[in-house]
């Protein structure tokens, strides 16, 4: 699923199902969630030499863009589910044609005059869960666009646009697995690093760094950089450390503290158990690897979160947990509610076994994604780094025909941008706890795909890169747009 099928259709849903068809919907809140000094290459199997590039009429939206690989044999295949294999055309083109690339591969795309921009530090974007650098940064208001970029209105255009248009020079990564596990993507922003100074032909400027935007799940991959990857996860014989070549990060709905939305809602799994439903087009995994559906006893293992079972279609996702309810930091309200006195509520987060589902529980997940949240916040990322944060308030996140529809659990929910919760995506204590500077923490009253759609975040963004851009003025600026409330 791409990151605008939040939009539910139901009419193809099977009748027998008309109780699922409320439950169906929630899927749509939590369907994404589910973000050495100098010159030097990534791993040591990294070429810098694209497979293949693509300009003018071959990259549309963009000036150029490449298909790269590393070839170090701690990349793998992944295996894709069904609903979340590369459906966009122009996407799959690029990745030779390919659905299921491999990860060991990744788009690196250029913005129109990335080579000759006003500014000395070029921007990184980084895409979230099922999502794509097109979709998530040229045109973040349509899920497919076969047009130009100048049939876009100033409202319609991503970040990529007004970026390149304001003076920067622009590139964005699109990861080969749409739910991809979060090391073999966090060094593809090492071996991105490395592939922009050849293209900008920097490779012996000693001041090179770039500034990188990362949303939701990417979040992951370029804290895990910023965190000396290598010394984090010693095992992992690909990743590099730190090069220090990053001056500013600006986190965009970042899971810091995770999050433990399978878990959290029997709702949520029920929904997706429901992938027994004609094309229901849904890309999220579920906690219960059995339920009671129909009155029949099932097992869903196949699209589990937990890796060591079923074919591990997300391996991305258990990598994302943090046990908010077990440690006291968010507990299980009323929006996690079930009929049994909540006994099916605690078996599914705590582990157990109940009439409606069997869960192992959380812990064993987090385990089985090793523990990746809990090292990094052991950690905090590099010193020499400013963050800055942007979180969402507003929980309305489900679309019906195109219009923002209130559901409501959405209005029990804890606080947050209808996918992450506030106390994930503003605690920074840890992040911060070796010395970076933060740039500022801003909460909008924006739902979590709102946050990369609107002027008003990249001008506060913007704002912060000028502080630390080497550069007082800029001459180039993107055309005015109404700015939309904000807190």
């Amino acid at each position: 699923m791409h990151s605008e099928s939040w939009e539910i259709k139901t009419s193809g849903l099977d009748k027998r199902s008309v109780g699922l068809k409320f439950l169906a919907r929630t899927a749509i809140f939590v369907s994404f969630v589910f973000v050495f000094i100098g010159v030097g290459f990534c791993s040591d199997k990294f070429n810098p030499e694209p497979i293949a590039v693509y300009e003018g009429k071959d990259a549309p939206f963009w000036q150029r863009v490449e298909h790269l690989r590393d070839m170090h044999p701690g990349f793998v295949q992944e295996n894709f589910f069904k609903f979340g294999t590369q459906t966009n055309e122009k996407i799959k083109s690029w990745f030779g044609g390919n659905a299921t690339p491999h990860s060991g591969e990744f788009l690196l795309h250029c913005a129109k005059d990335f080579n000759a921009k006003t500014f000395p530090i070029p921007v990184l974007l980084l895409p979230g869960s099922c999502d794509n650098a097109n979709r998530g940064w040229i045109h973040p208001k349509k899920l497919d666009f076969d047009g130009s970029l100048s049939d876009l209105s100033n409202e319609e255009k991503g970040f990529a646009v007004w970026l390149a248009e304001m003076g920067y020079s622009v590139f964005a990564i699109t990861f080969a697995h749409p739910q991809g596990d979060n090391f073999m993507q966090s060094e593809h922003v090492a071996n991105a690093i490395t592939r922009i100074r050849i293209l900008l032909n920097r490779q012996n400027d000693p001041n090179f760094k770039i500034n990188i935007i990362a949303h939701s799940k990417a979040n992951l991959a370029a804290r895990l950089y910023l965190s000396d990857s290598a010394s984090l996860f010693p095992k992992k014989k690909f990743l590099t450390n730190f090069r220090h070549d990053v001056a500013n990060y600006i986190a965009v709905a970042s899971p810091f503290r995770g999050l433990d939305t399978p878990f959290r809602y029997y709702g949520y799994n029920l929904s997706l158990a429901g992938q027994l439903l004609p094309n229901p087009q849904l890309n999220a995994p579920v906690a219960s690897e059995k339920m009671l559906m129909y009155g029949l006893w099932a097992d869903y293992s196949e699209i589990s979160v937990f890796p060591d079972v079923g074919k591990n279609y997300f391996p991305g996702q258990c990598q994302l947990l943090y046990n908010l309810a077990g440690d006291g930091i968010l507990p299980l309200g009323l929006d996690s509610c079930t009929t049994d006195m909540n006994y099916s509520m605690n078996c599914l987060y705590f582990g157990g076994t109940s009439l409606l589902l069997q869960s192992r529980g959380i812990k064993k997940a987090i385990e089985l994604g090793e523990r990746f949240i809990y090292k990094l916040e052991e950690k905090g990322i590099d010193p020499s780094v400013n963050l800055g944060v942007i979180a969402g308030n507003n929980p309305f996140i489900t679309k019906i025909e195109g219009q923002i529809v209130p559901m409501p659990w959405e209005f029990f929910t804890p606080e947050g941008d209808g996918l992450l919760p506030i106390v994930s995506s503003t605690f920074t204590d840890n992040v911060l706890k070796r010395g970076a500077k933060l740039l500022g923490k801003k909460i909008f009253r924006l739902n979590h795909l709102e946050l990369t759609q609107e002027k008003t975040v990249l001008d506060l963004i913007d704002s912060w890169f000028m502080q630390n851009n080497g550069t007082s003025h800029r001459t180039v600026r993107a055309p005015a747009i109404s700015p939309i409330t904000s807190q």
